[in-house]
């Protein structure tokens, strides 16, 4: 008799989420809910660390940071971290915050 044991490696998948303003709430909210089943991982990041951290609502798939797009670095850094980028900045950010998106 032979047992075959197959190992599946399941990675959990980084969203940014850029903006964490009114029209961000319902995504992340729902994002949140669907992180378990779907494994994610919210990365959260709003210029205010404290609307950040009140969307994540202490939800153990997510994370909260302080993320001004116009720092360069800064707005790199937190890219090069996700798998998935969504901006929820306003339409007039939308050009500074999609920087860096094509240099991963």
């Amino acid at each position: 008799m032979y047992i075959y044991l197959f190992y599946i490696y399941v990675i959990m998948r980084t969203v940014l989420i850029i903006g964490a303003g009114r029209s961000a709430s319902s995504l992340i909210q729902y994002l949140l809910n669907k992180s378990v089943e779907e494994d994610l991982h919210l990365i959260i990041g709003d210029l205010s660390l404290a609307s950040a951290q009140c969307k994540t609502n202490n939800h153990p798939n997510a994370t909260a940071i302080s993320l001004d797009v116009f720092d360069e670095n800064q707005r790199k850094e937190a890219i090069q971290k996700a798998d998935i980028v969504i901006s929820m900045l306003p339409a007039h950010l939308h050009n500074e915050g999609g920087k860096g998106l094509y240099c991963l």
